[in-house]
């Protein structure tokens, strides 16, 4: 019997050229968590199902033609500072490619990322964060590099303005994230039910219309964003969620009009998920993503 020909890591789009349209880096840490472990292992289970995975989009879109050069995962240091930097240090390379995507992990893992993504800017930069919560404690559990410190820490930025900070479903709130927003109202936040309220086409003109002018932008999506319904392996669900279709129809339109240069998909737990519901929905929406960039008119 012969073997599908896309029975191989990432569909068959693996490559190792240089100018790749997609570079792609797994940080499988878990150790800034504030509730449950596992996002750890989510580089790893998310690889190990793309090979039963055709190349196409759901429009019936070939993604043969797209080169996708994965640069393996970050190494594990018990070391905490100098793993973030020696992520920082790799991201670099990654980010050479027209579309650099990076697989957490927790979202502590976005503050490497984004510091990296600033360092390689000349002008300024746009943050699409689409979450449950808006991770913008200035400390929590005693760390300033908690998963619930990823925003905070990206408006230490010198790429920045709070202004281009816009945040997609949030749900879950702390008082100093409150206090926060409260400071700077130019930072943007489309919360859940104004989402489900206005519908996905009217929240993505808003974020259209928010970071018109920059240059280059990084979306962080974590996979809490999704209902629990649809992303049972996460380790701290939230209900009342988008969909995920709900999501991918977001994305389109975000892509569509948008110079986002950058995505990571974080906190997928696999340990905690139930049927792989949680890496199969990262999956499509990687692939759709692909498509999105690259088979799309822009």
């Amino acid at each position: 019997m012969t073997r599908p020909t896309h029975r191989a890591p990432w569909s068959g789009m693996i490559s190792d050229a240089a100018d790749a349209h997609v570079g792609l880096f797994g940080i499988p840490f878990d150790s800034a968590v504030s509730f449950r472990k596992g996002a750890a292992l989510a580089p790893q289970r998310i690889r190990s199902i793309t090979p039963y995975i055709a190349p196409f989009t759901e429009d019936g879109l070939s993604l043969v033609g797209v080169q996708l050069r994965d640069y393996g995962d970050a190494i594990d240091d018990l070391n905490w500072e100098r793993y973030f930097d020696s992520v920082r240090q790799q991201a670099l390379t990654v980010l050479q490619h027209p579309l650099a995507f990076f697989l957490g992990g927790d979202h502590s893992v976005t503050i490497p990322l984004i510091q990296a993504f600033d360092a390689s800017r000349t002008s300024n930069f746009g943050i699409v964060h689409i979450d449950s919560h808006t991770d913008l404690m200035d400390s929590y559990d005693g760390h300033r590099w908690s998963h619930a410190c990823t925003q905070r820490r990206s408006l230490e930025a010198k790429h920045l303005l709070p202004q281009h900070l816009s945040f997609i479903g949030i749900r879950s709130w702390l008082q100093d994230e409150i206090d926060i927003l409260k400071q700077h109202p130019e930072i943007k936040v489309q919360n859940a039910r104004t989402v489900a309220r206005q519908g996905i086409a009217a929240t993505a003109e808003n974020v259209i219309q928010q970071l018109q002018g920059v240059e280059s932008i990084y979306l962080t999506l974590d996979i809490d964003c999704l209902d629990p319904a649809h992303a049972p392996g996460t380790g701290t669900p939230e209900a009342g969620g988008m969909t995920t279709r709900e999501v991918l129809e977001l994305l389109r339109l975000l892509f569509a009009a948008l110079p986002i240069q950058a995505m990571d998909i974080v906190e997928v737990s696999p340990s905690l998920d139930v049927s792989d519901i949680t890496s199969m929905a990262a999956i499509k929406i990687i692939y759709e993503v692909l498509g999105f960039r690259f088979l799309l008119p822009r």
